[in-house]
This record gives structure tokens, C-alpha cells and sequence, in this order.
């Protein structure tokens, strides 16, 4: 009896040596002092003449630790605006854009430093994940998605992703007193409720918010349509008959993200309730993917008159500039839109993508450096 004793108080001894052990890992590894700011090249563009307005496109090189903490993400978007401001870009009448996923890495905000240092995004996701055991577990069992884990670290991470999208994006409007398209991010049946960016119980969406120039959200939120298929995974589309349209000093504004630019119907949508000018914020993911063969479309049927002929044809970067925002608005009287991409080494991933102009229905396009950033204000 007293054996069995002895070996009952051994195993609750190990297991709580074990938990502790688990608890002190959970909490060790959170000294960020030796990450710095990267310093990669900035372009800086200017297209057009002021008539209405103007569009400040910031196209940021973004690295893991960027993402570690609000106050970080804030340091590094604005040390981009304060390069626009010293160049004269910012009028009563500036919208500033973002791009696609902006905000969707603050997954990884007020982690372990080993999350910014992994080589895989699946070590880095893996790694928060196991830092919140039992919030994760709960949240796996709960999902019905597809890519269970990945929609579980999503939700649980939900409300602080919000706060900080929201603090960050919200300050940049206030201090630079100007619109601000604050990119995407993705949340569970996120909301706006008295004024507040807030994360619900639901499904994944892939959503971009407005901030007007005191800060405060303007508009509903815009939320992605067209997924693709790695996005289907663990999001859900919007209804692509509902674009909300912003008003703003420079005009009505349409957001477009990423894919939604790539199908006539949208813009069909946005031209019958007196849009100004779209603005498309995109990723796109891949090594020097803009010069190689196009894969056609990805996730959804393509629109009629899409040429079956251009795949494996046109490169990566002609297909965007032929079936985005490019070749489509004009079709619909849309003469001013900008589409800028994510740039930056996140983990194993790697990002393409340049500027895209239309300016008074002219397209253009922007080549930057791969290790660069860059700033395009377009003058309307």
C-alpha cells in the first residue's frame, strides 16, 4: 500500500516538474534586443498631376520580427510614410494603401523570439502554436475547415491581431492626417461595432479595413471574394456583390484585394455606384514568380474572355497587367487605380510583385529591385 503510495506521489511529482518545465519554455526566448530595423532599398515614384487628389501606395519589405509586437509593425510602416512626407506626397486629399496581408502576420504579435528566427513558416506557426496549448486544442476541435490548424492559430490569436491592426493603422491616419486603406488581414466573422475592429466566432475571412484622417474606421469592411486555392483551405469568400464604396477627400473609393481586381463582375459592380478610383492591394508568393510562365487562374472559374491560349504564354506579370486592375477598369470607365504587392523574406516564403499605375486610363508599370520597398504616390 504504501509503495503504491510512493509511486502515485512520484508520477504527480514528475508530471508537475514536466508542467513546469513546459510552463518556463512557454515563457522563455521573449528577449527581442537583438532584432533590428531592416534596411532594405526604398523607391520612391511619382506619376501624374494633382487635380483631386493623390494615392500613396506603400509597397513595405517586410521580415518576421517586423511583426513582433504593434509598437514594431508601427515603427516599420512608418518609417515608409515619413519618407512620403519628406517628399511632399501627403495633401488634404491623400489616400494611403497598403498591401494584401498587412496585417495577417501580426499571427505571430508578442511570440517567442524563435518564432522570428525560424527558417519554415510551419516551425514558426508550429512554435506559437505549442505556446498556447490548451487555447489552440480547443479551437482545433472546434474548426471544420479544411486547414484545421491553421484557421485554430488564426482565432486564437484573433483579438490581439485586431487591437494591434486597428492601433497601428489607426495612428499612421491620425499622425499623417490622411485616408488610409490599412491592406488586409485575415479574422473569424470580424465586425465593426461603435467604432471598434472587433474579432468574432466564425469562420476566416480575408478582410481589409478604411481609416479616415482622424483615425477613426470609415466605411464596412471590404472583404476578399475570390480565393484562391491555398486560401480555401481555411477562408471563406465574401459576396462579391457587395463592395462597399469610401468616400474620401480625393473621391469614392473602391478596395479591390488582390484577386476580386481579376473578374469583370466587380468591377461592374463598383462602376454603377459612382467609384473615383480602386485601389488593389495584392500578394503575390514566390521567388522572381512576375517573369515566369503564367498558371492561369487560381481558385475560381475564369471570366469569358480570358484567352486559354495566354497560359504558359504571358509571364506572371503580363497576365496581371492584362486580366487586373490594368486591363479591366478602363472597360468600365475607371481611369486612376494603383495595385501594390507585399514584398518581403517572411520565413521560407518569398514575394514578387510591381507597382501597377493607371493613370488617366494609362497603365503603367513599376519594376523595383527584388531587396527593395517601394513608394509610388499617384497624383490625381
Amino acid at each position: 500500500m504504501i509503495k503504491g503510495r510512493n509511486l502515485l506521489v512520484s508520477a504527480v511529482l514528475v508530471f508537475l516538474v514536466l508542467c513546469g518545465a513546459y510552463y518556463w519554455w512557454i515563457q522563455s526566448g521573449r528577449s527581442y534586443a537583438e532584432f533590428e530595423m531592416t534596411s532594405e532599398r526604398s523607391v520612391f515614384i511619382k506619376a501624374g498631376t494633382y487635380t483631386m487628389g493623390n494615392i500613396v501606395g506603400i509597397q513595405p519589405y517586410m521580415v518576421p520580427a517586423d511583426y513582433r509586437s504593434a509598437d514594431a509593425l508601427y515603427a516599420k510602416l512608418n518609417r515608409y510614410l515619413s519618407i512620403a512626407k519628406k517628399n511632399g506626397c501627403f495633401t488634404s486629399a491623400t489616400v494611403v494603401v497598403f498591401p494584401e496581408y498587412i496585417g495577417t502576420w501580426l499571427v505571430a504579435i508578442n511570440e517567442k523570439a524563435s518564432v522570428y528566427t525560424a527558417e519554415t513558416t510551419e516551425d514558426a506557426l508550429s512554435t506559437a502554436a505549442f505556446s498556447h496549448p490548451i487555447s489552440f486544442l480547443a479551437n482545433y476541435f472546434a474548426s471544420d475547415a479544411k486547414g484545421r490548424a491553421t484557421e485554430a492559430l488564426f482565432s486564437l490569436k484573433a483579438v490581439e491581431m485586431a487591437e494591434a491592426y486597428q492601433r497601428v493603422f489607426s495612428r499612421l491616419a491620425a499622425e499623417y492626417r490622411a485616408t488610409v486603406v490599412a491592406g488586409s488581414i485575415i479574422l473569424p466573422s470580424p465586425s465593426i461595432e461603435a467604432g471598434v475592429l472587433q474579432a468574432g466566432n466564425g469562420p476566416l475571412f480575408n478582410v481589409s479595413a478604411t481609416f479616415d484622417a482622424t483615425g477613426m474606421l470609415a466605411g464596412p469592411l471590404t472583404v476578399k471574394n475570390f480565393l484562391t486555392s491555398e486560401e480555401k483551405a481555411f477562408t471563406v469568400a465574401g459576396n462579391s456583390g457587395q463592395l462597399p464604396i469610401v468616400g474620401t477627400p480625393a473621391g469614392n473609393v473602391a478596395t479591390l484585394i488582390c484577386a476580386d481586381s481579376w473578374y469583370g463582375d466587380v468591377y461592374r459592380v463598383i462602376a454603377d455606384m459612382n467609384v473615383d478610383f480602386v485601389v488593389v492591394p495584392s500578394y503575390l508568393a514566390g521567388e522572381k514568380v512576375w517573369n515566369q510562365p503564367w498558371k492561369g487562374y487560381n481558385g475560381a472559374q475564369p471570366p469569358a474572355n480570358v484567352s486559354p491560349d495566354d497560359i504558359g504564354t504571358l509571364t506572371e506579370g503580363q497576365a496581371w497587367q492584362k486580366y487586373g486592375m490594368l486591363g479591366r477598369a478602363p472597360e468600365f470607365g475607371i481611369q486612376t487605380g494603383l495595385n501594390i504587392f507585399l514584398r518581403g523574406q517572411l520565413w521560407d516564403l518569398s514575394t514578387d510583385g510591381n507597382p501597377l499605375v493607371l493613370s488617366e486610363g494609362k497603365p503603367e508599370m513599376i519594376e523595383i529591385p527584388a531587396d527593395g520597398a517601394a513608394i509610388v504616390n499617384l497624383q490625381f
